[in-house]
């Protein structure tokens, strides 16, 4: 069975108060689409990466892996991440299964791409590595005019998982779910929150698999943070 990585790299940097794209920004000495690949070549059961980059800087990305020493094919991504991952789907040739995969997530362990990979392999068409969450959650209401939200409910938080990437797929069932939701793609407003949502929308059931603290995703400047200090320890 063949496997094929579609990382996310299009988006960009804002909200960790950067210009250019955030896949290119440094943790431990490194670019995170640079982790984001060695982990995939580090798990053993990847056989191809396509990288989803800016329009505009699909060579730099191109550069900056050929450099790292690792190959993988770069794509222009689109507006929205679900856009982006339509395009890298575009180019994952006929694997039997496809890895979707945030840049951002650079500190994924190889151990967790395996155990998705091994669900697919024992016959599960989507798996999502996940987290118990820890938090209570409260459903609100509309924001008052003083800026308070009225609870509505406390939800029951041990029935609740935090999704994680690598998202794992039966290549012609995310393909089909992409193209039956191609329309909604080109604005962040209508898109997907993430991959398994459109595949659960077209009627495929998802599992999940334990996910792992390390596979948090960089978006603010204290996530950055974090990730320097656990790639310390790590290293």
């Amino acid at each position: 069975m063949s496997v094929t990585a579609v990382i996310a790299g299009a988006g960009n940097g804002t909200r960790l108060g950067l210009d250019g794209p955030k896949a290119l920004i440094k943790l431990a000495g490194e670019p995170l689409i640079v982790h984001a690949v060695r982990s995939m070549a580090e798990s053993g059961v990847v056989d191809r990466c396509v990288v989803t980059a800016p329009t505009e800087s699909v060579q730099l990305f191109e550069e900056t892996l050929e450099r790292a020493g690792f190959e993988a094919t770069v794509v222009a991504g689109g507006t929205t991440r679900q856009a982006s991952v339509a395009a890298g789907l575009d180019a994952a040739g006929t694997a039997n299964f496809v890895l979707i995969h945030d840049a951002a997530r650079a500190l994924t362990p190889p151990g967790l791409i395996r155990r998705v990979v091994e669900a697919l392999e024992a016959g599960h068409a989507a798996v999502v590595p996940a987290l118990p969450v820890v938090d209570t959650i409260k459903l609100v209401g509309e924001r008052a005019t003083d800026g308070t939200e009225p609870v509505l409910e406390t939800l029951d938080r041990t029935s609740l998982r935090g999704m994680q990437t690598p998202q794992g797929f039966d290549m012609a069932a995310v393909r089909e779910a992409h193209a039956r939701f191609a329309a909604d793609a080109a604005e962040e407003a209508s898109s997907a929150p993430d991959d398994a949502f459109l595949v659960e929308a077209v009627g495929y059931p998802v599992a999940l698999v334990e996910g792992s603290e390390l596979a948090l995703k960089i978006t603010r400047p204290l996530d950055l943070r974090i990730a320097e200090l656990l790639a310390a320890n790590e290293g």
